[in-house]
């Protein structure tokens, strides 16, 4: 139904190859696909640490996938496959002479005749899923940036918007076709191999790479409109916005992602409130919110929009290249004097280092979410109320350490604060150099003894790998 990746083979000059690779693995390769030393063909939304790959070989069939796993492991080159390239952890290891498997290829879109599931190629972004979805009446779980690979994020757990209303991603996986780590090609469902489905459906990375899934759809809520849009408040109301923010009554159609932007006239800074009233009409959305309109915001941005058109204000956001780390605690409560002490270090930090930084925190409600078992997933925190990251963005390799210190200074600051006993942190959020206990919770023993039956080897070592 949407395959529009056609062959990339003319829009890149090709460089001299290594031999080995182009008479090794090029002849086994699909007639579509093709190997290159341009690096620039499958770039990276951050490059602060970015996997440094000699090869990406863009992949046009799942045979490519695992024809391609098959020669790595052969020759002794690491491997990781890619679909938007937006993790930005500081866990990739991989120097010149490996191998990026670069999925956007595999961008099939396909609803069943009954628009109650669909099945998603590895390469799919959220803006090719998001048009397919709205232009046939459904909805199915995905991110809020279009650039973002669909399975990428989903394997992580891929917390979003309208996990209200029906979970996360990963809980809405109803199967995947997976490469392991041996080349070989299976099945994971509740009928096959659902030990690794349940893998998948929150530690992914660490378990095959995932060349096509199959995914819950839903009829379109609200006939395909959400209320939407941005209310800013200056800083002075920031204790009764945290107020407010804690005890907010989160219905499953609210979700408020909010933080510090310099959002004000003069780039002066501002408390921003993204919110989402998924279904239902605007005096019912500002009825829900109206212990925020009471906080008399100096901007109100909200309306009634389609769906597909709600991620049209974090287009800016997809430019790839530069430097974008975050450092992001799972917290349970807000305590307001921390977040005190944030603003006016956030402050302070920008206004003498001109570095690009925001706070952000993503709120939903969990009761659709925190009703689902761990045996269903082995995403693990799901009683996470608030996704607290600090953000930075920069060019010059040579401030890392003034923003590392920054970061890490925040960081440390929501942790003592968060309300939990041990932090937690959200995978495809998280920095990269926290514990796996952190990352994983609860579910790593069991994620632990079944990577020794799916990946013995460690083959997928690069995305918060399990050791």
């Amino acid at each position: 139904m949407f395959s529009k990746y056609s062959s990339l083979l003319s829009l890149f000059v090709l460089p001299v190859l290594s031999s080995d690779i182009v008479a090794e693995l090029g002849s086994r390769l699909s007639p579509a696909a093709f190997i290159t030393t341009n690096i620039s063909s499958a770039p990276r939304w951050s490059e602060y640490h970015a996997p440094q790959a000699g090869y990406i070989v863009h992949v046009a069939e799942e045979s490519d996938v695992a024809e391609t796993v098959k020669y790595c492991n052969q020759n002794n080159r690491t491997f990781l496959a890619q679909s938007g390239g937006h993790g930005w952890a500081n866990t990739f290891s991989m120097n010149g002479k490996e191998v990026i498997i670069n999925m956007r290829g595999l961008n099939s879109v396909q609803l069943s005749d009954n628009k109650t599931s669909v099945r998603i190629g590895g390469g799919v972004i959220n803006e090719e899923i998001i048009q397919v979805a709205y232009e046939n009446g459904v909805q199915v779980l995905n991110g809020g940036c279009n650039c973002v690979g669909v399975l990428g994020a989903t394997l992580g757990g891929g917390v979003s918007r309208f996990m209200n209303l029906y979970g996360l991603p990963a809980d809405n996986l109803i199967s995947a076709s997976v490469v392991t780590s041996t080349g070989s090609v299976v099945t994971a469902s509740s009928i096959e191999n659902s030990d690794l489905l349940w893998a998948l459906r929150g530690a992914g990375a660490n378990f095959g790479i995932v060349t096509s899934a199959v995914m819950n759809a839903y009829p379109a809520a609200n006939n395909g409109t959400v209320w939407a849009g941005s209310l800013i408040f200056t800083g002075d109301k920031l204790e009764g916005f945290i107020a407010a923010m804690g005890a907010l009554n989160l219905t499953e159609d609210m979700t408020v992602h909010w933080g510090f932007s310099h959002a004000l006239p003069n780039n002066g800074p501002a408390i921003t409130a993204e919110i989402f009233f998924m279904r239902g009409d605007v005096k019912a959305a500002r009825e829900a919110y109206q212990s925020l309109y009471a906080l008399d915001p100096v901007s109100d941005t909200t309306r009634v929009l389609q769906y597909n058109h709600l991620n049209d204000d974090t287009i800016e956001l997809c430019e790839d290249g530069g430097r974008k780390p975050a450092w992001h605690v799972g917290l349970k409560k807000l305590d307001y004097p921390t977040f005190q002490q944030i603003w006016d270090r956030w402050v302070e930090f920008v206004a003498r280092t001109g570095i690009d930084t925001t706070i952000l925190v993503e709120t939903y409600s969990g009761y659709v979410t925190q009703s689902i078992t761990s045996e269903h997933a082995s995403y693990a925190h799901r009683d996470i109320n608030f996704y607290a990251w600090s953000l930075s963005f920069w060019d010059d390799e040579s401030l890392d350490g003034v923003v590392e210190e920054y970061g890490e200074e925040v960081r440390s600051l929501w942790r003592s604060s968060s309300g939990f006993e041990q932090s937690r942190a959200y995978l495809n959020f998280a920095h990269g150099d926290e514990p796996l206990e952190e990352i994983y919770g609860e579910s790593l023993p069991r994620l632990k003894e079944l990577k020794k039956k799916w990946d013995p080897e460690a083959k997928f070592n690069q995305f918060f790998p399990i050791v």
